[in-house]
């Protein structure tokens, strides 16, 4: 790792390289338009998505990606009865849960982040 992306392992425990963060992103923010909504947790942020078969496989898809590069944060999918609707947890260490809850309830990475 060089340190160029040294500010970025800051943000969220990430360790993808500065190289490949804004397409991640672009791809994170495609995915959490379809969210239902949001809301913050006293460890990290919930969201909860309509219950399809695309979202199923973009959400397992998400996971998988993100439990690679941001391994500090803990993710939680689960449908309960009547099972229209997909929840999706991130829990974060306390040093990220601010970090985590403005990134993913403003859309903006957090002032460490190292992007204007």
């Amino acid at each position: 790792m060089t340190s160029k992306s040294a500010p970025d392992v800051d943000f969220l425990g990430c360790t993808l390289p500065s190289s490949e963060l804004a397409t991640r992103r672009a791809e994170i923010q495609s995915l959490f338009e379809q969210v239902g909504s949001v809301e913050a947790t006293s460890d990290g942020v919930l969201f909860r998505f309509q219950n399809t078969g695309e979202v199923a496989h973009a959400l397992v898809d998400f996971i998988q990606f993100e439990q690679q590069c941001c391994g500090a944060i803990t993710y939680e999918l689960r449908s309960e009865p009547p099972h229209t609707v997909f929840t999706l947890q991130l829990r974060a260490p306390e040093t990220l849960i601010g970090s985590i809850q403005t990134f993913h309830l403003t859309n903006k990475p957090p002032v460490n982040d190292g992007k204007a």
